[in-house]
Parts: C-alpha cells; sequence; structure tokens
C-alpha cells in the first residue's frame, strides 16, 4: 500500500476533519464573540469529502476523526460517518465533540460505526461552565458521556484544556473520575492563538498540582505512539493524559495532517501553512492529479511548529478544527 510521508520521514496516516465552523459554545480560548460563520457553498459537501478521503485512503492514512466547530452541528453527520467507515483501508473513525447533543447522537454514532467519542470539557463547575462556553449545559453533557458508555463505547476520552487561575484547580476533581469511571481524562496545555490571554500551566505544574492535592503514585502506561503521555492511578478504571503541545512538543512523532470546514489541508496545526483543497476540487482536476498535490502538501509539513517563533495568523481554533 502507498504511504504518505513528509520530507522527514514521519508517516502521515491520521486525518482530522472539521466538518463544520459551526458551534453552539463560545469557549473563549476557541471562538471569539465577534464571528461570521462560514457561507455554506464555502464548506466541502458530503460526496466531496467521501471523494477525498477515498484519496486519502489510497495513500495509506487509515485513522480520521471529524471535529468542528461543534460536528454534531452538521446535518447528516452521522450518515457522513457511516460513510466514511465503509472506505476501504479507513480502520479508525472518531468523534471530537463539546457532548451538548450527545443524548440525542450517542446511539446514532455506534449505529454508524464510530470506534471512540472524545468529549471536551474543561469544568466540572456549573456555574463556571456557563461562563467558559456562554451555555448553561454542563448537566446536559455529563449525561451524554453517560449516553456514550450505554450506547455500547468501551470508553470515553475527556478533553480538559487548563486554564491557569481559571480551571487549574479542578485536576484532582478531573483525575479522580478516572477511579469510577472507564475514562482516559487528558490534560491539555492551553495553546495561545491570535486572540484572548496566554492561561498557560505546563504538564509539569499541572503533575506537581496533583501531587499536593493528593494525587500521587501515577503508574505509566505504556503503548503505542501517541501525543498524550499516559498514566493509570492505583485500581483506577480509566487513565490519565497529558498533552503537552507548548512545553514539550511532540512534532518528531507527528502522524495527522487536517482538513478545515472550507477545505483547506493543513500539514500541521501551529502554523500557516495551507493548500486549497477545494478549489483543487471545484477545478475539476483528475484525481491522480489530487492525489499527487495532496503528497507534495503533505511533504512540505514541517519539521516543528511555529508556536513561540512567530505568530499564527488568520484563523482561530474554530475555522481549523480540534
Amino acid at each position: 500500500m502507498a504511504e504518505l510521508r513528509d520530507l522527514f520521514g514521519r508517516r502521515i496516516h491520521y486525518l482530522r476533519v472539521a466538518v463544520t465552523d459551526r458551534c453552539n459554545f463560545r469557549c473563549r480560548y476557541c471562538m471569539p464573540q465577534d464571528n461570521n460563520w462560514l457561507p455554506d457553498h464555502s464548506m466541502l459537501s458530503d460526496q466531496e469529502l467521501v471523494l477525498l478521503i477515498h484519496m486519502f485512503a489510497s495513500l495509506g492514512v487509515d485513522k480520521v476523526r471529524f471535529t468542528g466547530g461543534e460536528p454534531l452541528m452538521r446535518a447528516g453527520v452521522a450518515d457522513l460517518l457511516a460513510q466514511i467507515k465503509a472506505v476501504d483501508g479507513i480502520n479508525e473513525v472518531n468523534i471530537t465533540t463539546n457532548g451538548k447533543l450527545l443524548p440525542e447522537y450517542a446511539l446514532s454514532l455506534k449505529t454508524a460505526g464510530v470506534d471512540r467519542v472524545n468529549v471536551s470539557l474543561d469544568t466540572l463547575n456549573r456555574k463556571l461552565f456557563k461562563a467558559l462556553t456562554g451555555q448553561d449545559a454542563l448537566e446536559q453533557v455529563l449525561n451524554g458521556i453517560k449516553q456514550v458508555l450505554e450506547a455500547g463505547f468501551s470508553t470515553v476520552k475527556i478533553n480538559m484544556v487548563v486554564m491557569k487561575g481559571v480551571n487549574s484547580g479542578e485536576l484532582a476533581d478531573f483525575a479522580r473520575l478516572t477511579l469510577e469511571y472507564p475514562f482516559q481524562v487528558r490534560f491539555i496545555e492551553y495553546m495561545p492563538f491570535n486572540f484572548g490571554e496566554n492561561y498557560l500551566m505546563t504538564a509539569a505544574d499541572m503533575l506537581e498540582q496533583l501531587a499536593a492535592t493528593g494525587i500521587t503514585g501515577l503508574i505509566a502506561v505504556p503503548g503505542q505512539l501517541t501525543t498524550a503521555r499516559i498514566y493509570r492511578l492505583p485500581d483506577a478504571k480509566g487513565t490519565i493524559g497529558f498533552i503537552s503541545p507548548v512545553s514539550q512538543h511532540f512534532c518528531s512523532c507527528c502522524n495527522r495532517v487536517r482538513i478545515t470546514p472550507d477545505g483547506f489541508l493543513k500539514p500541521c496545526l501551529l502554523t500557516n501553512l495551507e493548500y486549497p483543497l477545494r478549489d483543487w476540487l471545484r477545478a475539476g482536476l483528475s484525481q491522480q492529479e489530487l492525489t499527487r498535490l495532496i503528497v507534495e502538501a503533505v511533504r512540505a509539513k514541517p519539521r516543528s511548529s511555529q508556536l513561540g517563533s512567530q505568530p499564527l495568523k488568520g484563523r482561530p481554533m474554530f475555522r481549523i478544527g480540534g
């Protein structure tokens, strides 16, 4: 089988696809308060997405994650997920959601063949949740996570973006969830994009704070190459992960590229480099020519991100995909 590789020998087999920029939350690190949604015609259609993923699969991509915005706000998203799951060569299809619509969608995601659900959840405090997201929806999200387990998923990944002085006091509460539930709670360093304040708390600081609150004895979990360092508390049903794109970047083992809602290919999340897949597709290029351009774009993936070396311009997070 063909393989996508960049100039530094990294095999690229993981595709993240943002299927919409629309979201029902207004999280402060992701979306500015004054924004306009992309017009429908500028976003990739289901047919275009399926065609592109067929091409990526022919090049060795075997894992696809759907993101947004909030991907469950895209009409017919469960049917689209089922179509992607049926693509020859695609072994794993996952979704990242804010969880608000999961009570409605959990069972249909399982029926569509989705392998795993990730939920972005930054606080267990109802008042802070409303302040962070603009929605009094914490109970809906928690119920959605419960519905995912009841639908037959073996685990749920919970992604907490840790913001120093905002939600960083809840690290222990999140870690203790893994004692009772088969969650993988992942603490993610805050990444400063092109608006907002810098709330960075490093993974080392998180570990220190957890120890200060009695969360000690973390056991490293060996496994496959991943962006997260995974640990387990003794006798826990779940695991704890630390994702450190700022303090300990994982560029050397990066295996992914992204497609934005409006059809740009981004070889790296944390650079300004992007390629107009949608425009190439709509220009009527042959699949052979499109495949060649994809290969060239992936080969241009930089050795490391630009975070900290130059400003990231043009796209807030909701227009890139998590």
